[in-house]
């Protein structure tokens, strides 16, 4: 094993060394924050916590990966995949599979991801005689993930006050029958899509004692990546499963809270400090990343948020370039002077294409990008395109595999019951299907006994 601390700051091994009792970690950009929980988790391990006691929470699986390798490469050793370490969607999805019998649902419960999930909505609006068009699946799927994602029911939906006037000033007043119709139907194809995996955990802590206390005595020692970016949903479970010995490490930075679209709410980390006592507060000020230029000039920009944890970040980085502010009157004219510039910078400093990124808000900003390099014959490569799970012939061939185990998933039913070609018309199918919805049986089932 190395002598990991010896390679930390001051701020850093303060964090690393605080072992009982709740901290905060405010890390600001580039300031070596994956180095500080990944040595933590390895000073734990190696001071007699056992790593099945340990629960690290991120938002990415790249992240986790990176984590777990960080911390064998720390410790010499592989104790570390005994360590209950993932994105909070794997990690709960991995604790339900022992568990949603509780719930009502087979362990080997279907994951919807969100082309299912939309699908199933279309579902339920067609046969609510609703005008999908209206009632568009994506609008709708939206509303409903993020009712689940602030731990809204069905029921508390329909009579929530303040939702049924934003619902009916949307003029889609029937948003409410449809995501109860969503959620039975769901559960009667024995599925949960992305969000039913954080509600469905903080159901089952809430509902049934011996499940918290088994999870609370489990994780001794819970850590959570990027804690700016949790919802309701989220910070209610972690407040559950640490409750009993509060050893709770939370790491990030208000100025970073980038996901309020998706349910996300900075507030989870301001009232940190009010939700435990005597937390250790612990904040890493020194960027390795940026230059000066880059550091001054995001302090300014930061300073002036509102309701926020004061924090200077610093950096003994050379003072770089100034920060170049350019306005353009289109689109067009942006790609153009962006691909002007490139092709200036490779031919007065010999840089290679591979020197350069262009980074955009939305995969429709591309285009202009796009025309004015390859007009100037400027090689280029879009990260990010179509995810491998994604494509057609492997949603097919897992499509068969979730029948196999789960056979009351409809969704996957329908995908395959004609590929390849069986002959069976889409009247037949419809007609099967309202059968088996009007009898409450399954699709499978329905064909079964046909």
């Amino acid at each position: 094993m190395r002598d990991y601390l010896s390679e930390l700051n001051e701020r850093q091994k303060e964090a690393v060394l605080h072992r009982d009792g709740p901290i905060m970690i405010i890390a600001g950009a580039g300031s070596g924050k994956t180095k500080v929980l990944t040595t933590r988790i390895a000073h734990l391990m190696a001071n007699g916590v056992d790593a099945f006691n340990i629960l690290a929470l991120t938002f990415t699986n790249k992240a986790a990966k990176e984590m777990k390798e960080r911390i064998e490469k720390t410790l010499g050793n592989n104790d570390a995949r005994n360590l209950y370490i993932g994105t909070f969607h794997s990690v709960f999805a991995r604790i339900l599979r022992s568990e949603a019998h509780r719930l009502g649902y087979p362990n080997s419960f279907t994951i919807y991801d969100t082309d299912d999930a939309k699908s199933v909505v279309k579902a339920v609006v067609n046969e609510l005689n609703l005008d999908d068009k209206h009632y568009k699946p994506n609008t709708v799927y939206n509303r409903i993930s993020s009712a689940k994602n602030a731990l809204v029911s069905p029921a508390e939906y329909a009579t929530d006050y303040y939702i049924q006037q934003e619902d009916t000033r949307s003029n889609r007043p029937a948003i409410a029958q449809i995501y109860d119709g969503y959620t039975k139907r769901c559960f009667k194809n024995g599925a949960m899509d992305f969000d039913d995996l954080l509600l469905k955990m903080y159901e089952l802590l809430k509902t049934f004692p011996e499940s918290l206390h088994k999870y609370q005595h489990k994780f001794k020692y819970i850590l959570i990546d990027e804690y700016q970016d949790t919802n309701p949903a989220q910070y209610e479970i972690i407040k559950l499963l640490g409750a009993m010995h509060e050893n709770v490490c939370v790491v990030g930075d208000d100025a970073q809270s980038i996901y309020s679209f998706r349910g996300a709410t900075i507030q989870n980390i301001l009232q940190f400090q009010k939700d435990y006592d005597d937390v250790k507060l612990v904040k890493l000020e020194q960027n390795y990343r940026s230059t000066q230029a880059i550091i001054l000039a995001a302090n300014e920009i930061i300073k002036q948020n509102k309701g926020q944890i004061p924090k200077d970040l610093w950096t003994e980085n050379a003072e770089g370039e100034k920060i170049k502010l350019v306005r353009t009157m289109t689109d067009n004219d942006e790609g153009k002077f962006v691909a002007d510039s490139i092709q200036e910078q490779k031919l007065r400093n010999h840089y290679n294409n591979k020197d350069f990124a262009i980074l955009y808000r939305t995969n429709a900003q591309s285009r202009a990008f796009e025309e004015s390099l390859r007009r100037m014959n400027i090689p280029y490569m879009i990260y990010g395109g179509v995810s491998f799970y994604q494509r057609k012939e492997i949603k097919d061939f897992v499509a068969y595999l979730r029948i196999i185990v789960n056979s009351r998933d409809e969704e996957a039913l329908k995908r395959i019951i004609n590929f390849p070609a069986r002959g069976i018309g889409k009247t037949s199918v419809d007609k099967a299907i309202l059968f088996a919805n009007t009898n409450n049986v399954s699709f499978w089932n329905v064909l079964e006994k046909a």
